[in-house]
């Protein structure tokens, strides 16, 4: 049997050649390309940086029906039985809400092409965890893609600065110049990249390889550090300390209250700066920016536009950037006309899916994956595994008060975030038929 139930067993000696080399490619390619996308280390002092629009990429598109195609191919032939396992009432719910939004949306044809690409995103999350025979096998493939990730992104720094480093000719954000962001379009998806690398040595560092782990691990925060990014930088430790605490809960309810109470007191302090005056007045009191560098104008936006359509919202990946809001724009308007999302996970879920997509989402990626760790608590063997499981997902939860990955494709973290959703899913449910 070689499902997650045995993350904590040792690789078969006779694995055949040629199944591993299946295994490691599909596990590798994926996973790189989410990372990587097809346009790696962008100009972002070209004009085309950042245009939006209507129009698609047809080479991210093109690779998503490729890779979804290879998974399919690998899934129906050697694990057919564990597809149906990452299907759930929650997934399939939250999704259909998402075609509504997307049928009502003034760009349906985008909102559909975009819909299908998210979904073949999350096949791909949810059988990444299928491809590892054990948990040092799992553990060695997350090294080498580690290692792939920060050689390019050093070597992105120390060879193309221009194209690794926020440079003060970029057209959208001149103000970045010198922060580090390798070869992700922005340093806050770089911060975001090496928090979750942080998580995997130290996985590494548990289950495989002491000094491979402690190697990422510093790599990584040395990268984190220049970057800048403050939001990955200030949740990185607070998701340490509540993966170390959580498991040690006694009471279900204590846990569920810090899993999702911190995230709502962060979404609190932050978008709630804009809906109430005393929380307002608390932020500029304690912040010497209460605007969070600009994102409080985006925020209002997005919340004036929510009250619009509160139901599906504007449709699925079809608001932000389409050609009848940027045409609105001029220089007496919010620039949030020209946003590229929400800046936030949660409102760009609503202005997009509405508030019936966002509550549903919510389903799926709080309530379900915490009633799912929770019933497989105590398996002491896999506790490296759950870790970092907890660790992804947890920190997803928080970055998305001030980040809008949920659900975005071209996203290594949302990539991960599903693979974590769905790998506390086949845990649970490896326990449940031990």
């Amino acid at each position: 049997m070689t499902t997650l139930s045995t993350l904590d067993q040792p690789v078969p000696q006779d694995l055949a050649g040629g199944e591993r080399l299946v295994r490691n490619s599909l596990f590798l390619a994926s996973f790189l390309l989410a990372w990587f996308t097809v346009s790696p280390f962008p100009d972002l002092g070209s004009q085309q940086a950042g245009a939006g629009g209507t129009g698609g990429d047809v080479a991210s598109q093109a690779s998503a029906v490729l890779m979804t195609g290879a998974f399919a191919l690998y899934v129906l032939i050697k694990r057919p039985a564990l597809l149906s396992r990452a299907i759930t009432l929650p997934l399939v719910i939250t999704l259909a809400a998402f075609v509504v939004s997307a049928v009502l949306s003034t760009y349906p044809d985008v909102a559909g092409r975009r819909l299908v690409l998210a979904i073949f995103n999350i096949f791909q999350g949810s059988m990444l965890l299928l491809l590892p025979y054990g948990r040092e096998h799992f553990a060695r493939l997350l090294a080498v893609a580690a290692i792939i990730i920060l050689t390019a992104c050093f070597f992105g720094v120390v060879f193309l600065p221009q194209f690794s480093i926020h440079q003060a000719t970029d057209i959208a954000e001149p103000g970045l110049a010198g922060d580090w962001r390798g070869f992700f379009t922005h340093k806050n998806g770089a911060g975001a990249g090496m928090v979750l690398l942080i998580f995997i040595g130290i996985f590494v560092y548990r289950t495989w390889n002491r000094s491979v782990g402690i190697g990422i691990i510093v790599l990584s925060a040395i990268f984190l550090f220049f970057t800048h990014s403050k939001s990955p930088i200030n949740l990185l430790p607070v998701v340490l300390l509540i993966s170390y605490l959580v498991p040690r809960l006694r009471s279900g309810v204590v846990a569920f209250g810090l899993i999702a109470g911190i995230p709502f007191m962060l979404n609190l302090l932050s978008v709630g700066s804009v809906m109430f005056t005393p929380i307002h007045d608390l932020i500029a009191h304690l912040m010497s920016d209460p605007t969070y560098t600009g994102r409080d104008v985006i925020w209002q936006f997005a919340l004036d536009h929510v009250r619009q359509r509160p139901l599906f919202g504007f449709g699925y990946e079809a608001f932000w950037g389409m050609p009848d809001l940027v045409a609105d724009w001029n220089y007496l308007e919010s620039w949030g006309y020209r946003a590229s999302d929400a800046h936030n996970g949660y409102l760009n879920l609503a202005v997009t899916t509405g508030l019936v997509g966002l509550g549903l989402s919510l389903w799926w990626m709080v309530a379900q994956p915490f009633a799912d760790y929770w019933r497989g608590r105590f398996q002491a063997a896999d506790r490296p595994f759950s870790t970092l499981l907890l660790q992804i997902w947890f920190f997803a939860l928080c970055l998305g008060c001030y980040e809008s990955a949920f659900f975005a494709g071209g996203s290594g973290q949302w990539f991960l975030t599903i693979s974590a959703i769905v790998g506390l899913r086949f845990r649970t449910l490896a326990k449940s038929t031990a």
